[in-house]
């Protein structure tokens, strides 16, 4: 049986979710942004963002490039790299309960071990190929 390449492991509604795939990243897609972690890295994200959470604003922290905090406005931020993201009061709870669901679903799907065993992929077509073609009956 061929294992999903792309597994969603969270999400808020269609333009905001978390999604992982075989090759060890963790998609964060925020609109028409995403954002790419290795799984450990995601797994920072999220404890940042859980840990944000619980105190009161104003509160940060940072764990190498990655950097969750929150404004005593309520707003919050998500730094990753050169990336920023501002979020609501809301849209920051609702990051971080999604991003925890996330985190243990990718537990789950790991302990699986459906990405253990190696599956070829299919190969990408060289542009020079020709275009498959089906005809038409005789019908």
């Amino acid at each position: 049986m061929r294992a999903p390449h792309f597994v969603r492991l969270a999400e808020i509604d269609e333009q905001r979710f978390i999604s992982a795939c075989r090759h060890g990243l963790v998609h964060l897609t925020w609109g028409r942004a995403t954002v790419r972690l290795m799984r450990d890295e995601f797994r920072s994200l999220a404890n940042l963002l859980e840990g944000v959470a619980r105190t009161p604003p104003p509160s940060s922290a940072r764990n190498g490039q990655i950097e969750v905090s929150a404004r005593l406005d309520g707003d919050g931020e998500l730094r990753v790299g050169a990336f920023l993201l501002l979020l609501s009061p809301r849209e920051f709870q609702e990051l971080t309960a999604a991003a925890l669901e996330a985190v243990g679903r990718l537990d789950h799907l790991l302990a699986s071990g459906v990405w253990d065993e190696d599956e070829e992929e299919d190969a990408p077509t060289d542009f020079r190929d020709p275009i498959p073609r089906t005809p038409f009956s005789d019908n």
